[in-house]
């Protein structure tokens, strides 16, 4: 007997407001419909690492980019060791809402150091797929409900222009999700069908 066939990981990356919680748990439910092992997972985690980053989000302001850069490195690599590695081992296909691009992207784009974040996630593989949610700065924060660390245009800006290097270097595929959410539901549904051969 063979063993077990690996899962899928496939990551759902954007600034905050693109809709990424709402189409992963989304694709997670259309998965277990169609009767697939499937795990949601989210980071920041609420393990321990994890745990003082959503402290930070929440209670302190003003915290040096490079110092939360390391604490998502951290949190990343513990994410993977116990949780993401074993569950793709088992041939769960884990869908991630935010992964190692998120780091690139906010971290790396603000520090204007995106190869250093790189060099600090090197230990963590990146995903079989990860997709990108695209949208304008100002219609993401007239979604959002919470208030957080990056609630600037200017800074979101920023970060969105470090994710657009991302999909130009052909490392993440980008969605528009200004678009009604069935259409981005349905496009994404597709990029996973084509790019990695799952029948939904």
């Amino acid at each position: 007997m063979g063993g077990v066939e690996r899962g899928f990981h496939i990551s759902f990356e954007g600034i905050d407001g693109s809709g990424k919680t709402t189409l992963s748990t989304n694709l997670y439910l259309k998965f277990k419909e169609k009767g697939y092992p499937c795990f949601y997972t989210v980071e920041p985690t609420f393990m321990r690492v994890g745990s003082l980053i959503r402290l930070h989000a929440s209670r302190i302001k003003n915290v040096p980019q490079y110092y939360m850069a390391l604490l998502f490195a951290a949190d990343r690599v513990e994410h993977y060791e116990r949780v993401i590695k074993k569950k793709l081992e088992k041939g769960y296909h884990v869908i991630s809402d935010r992964y190692v691009h998120s780091s690139i992207a906010y971290q790396g784009g603000l520090l204007n150091d995106i190869e250093w974040v790189r060099t600090i996630n090197n230990r963590v593989p990146l995903p079989d797929l990860a997709i990108y949610l695209d949208i304008s700065p100002d219609k993401a924060l007239s979604r959002k409900k919470a208030s957080g660390l990056f609630d600037d245009v200017t800074l979101l800006a920023k970060i969105r222009e470090a994710y657009l290097s991302l999909v130009e270097k052909g490392e993440i595929v980008m969605v528009n999700a200004e678009k009604p959410f069935e259409d981005v539901f349905r496009e994404v549904i597709e990029i996973i069908k084509s790019r990695l051969h799952i029948d939904l």
